[in-house]
């Protein structure tokens, strides 16, 4: 009797051993770590913090709105008014012209700088402070300038400041000193004399001693070289260019007083070259002769 033995294929019983059912791992329960009070208020204190900061900020953007708004649109800031401080010799309507302030200027957005350039262009203007004042006011305060001479040019009049600005037509004051015999190329309300006639004339009216400019009523300037005041006492004074003001101030003025005490006029006194002064004693006729000059030293 024979006996059959089966063969087993290669791996056969190992397949069949590797398909035994898996079983899953059981997970085990992470115990829950319990967290220290402390971290729990500092996070609590920090969204506090972030939302406080995120409030103030479109607190502040809003305020900002708000000012724009109330600084562009608001009527309050509207330019409603112009007050007028220190127009004594200026007209008010000019001042007000000049300024150019429309009705729909604002008041913050207003250049101060640029109304006060534009109202010192007018003649009688010296300075000019321009404020702002709530609600919807434009303050201007004037500080004009003084008349110091009578321009003389034929049968016309003009009243001039001490740089030599001419103020206006006429005399705008009595008892002004004339000045003539300058020659000028034009002549109008806010222009300065610009000749050197009329340059070195202003500047002797300016250089003279208080005690003389007051006496003096008239100033005659030809040349520059020539020119010539007139005394309230008729005396002459041949003072010339504006050159060595102050020696001959100081000549002029003992000289004056020398001939006042002696109870003597003079016709004139030439003080050109200080160091040479020349006086002419008064005569009964009203030109001294050539013959009656003396020198003083």
């Amino acid at each position: 009797m024979s006996t059959i033995t089966k063969r087993r294929r290669p791996g056969e019983g190992r397949a069949t051993r590797s398909r035994r059912p898996s079983i899953a791992p059981t997970r085990r329960p992470v115990p829950r770590v319990k967290t220290d009070p402390r971290f729990s208020r500092r996070r609590r204190a920090v969204a506090r913090e972030q939302k406080r900061r995120l409030t103030l900020r479109l607190s502040a953007v809003g305020v900002l709105v708000v000012a724009v708004w109330a600084a562009l649109f608001s009527p309050l800031l509207r330019v409603d008014d112009v007050k007028v401080v220190g127009a004594e010799r200026t007209a008010l309507k000019e001042v007000v012209a000049a300024a150019a302030l429309g009705p729909q200027e604002n008041l913050l957005m207003l250049s101060t700088s640029e109304v006060a350039d534009r109202v010192r262009s007018l003649p009688w203007v010296r300075s000019v402070d321009v404020d702002r004042m709530l609600p919807g006011t434009v303050r201007i305060k004037l500080t004009e300038r003084r008349p110091a001479m009578v321009l003389s040019l034929g049968a016309a009049r003009w009243t001039i400041d001490s740089t030599g600005r001419v103020l206006g037509s006429g005399a705008a004051d009595k008892g002004l000193p004339v000045l003539a015999g300058v020659q000028v190329a034009t002549v109008e309300p806010g222009v300065r004399l610009r000749t050197r006639e009329a340059q070195a004339a202003v500047a002797v009216w300016k250089g003279l001693p208080r005690s003389v400019r007051r006496e003096v009523v008239g100033i005659v300037a030809p040349t520059v070289e020539r020119i010539t005041l007139s005394l309230a006492d008729e005396t002459l004074v041949r003072y010339g260019a504006p050159e060595d003001i102050a020696a001959k101030n100081e000549v002029l003025e003992v000289l004056l007083r020398r001939v006042r005490a002696e109870g003597t006029g003079a016709a004139y006194i030439d003080v050109r070259a200080p160091l040479h002064p020349a006086i002419a004693p008064r005569t009964p006729s009203s030109d001294p002769t050539p013959g009656t000059t003396t020198h003083s030293s």
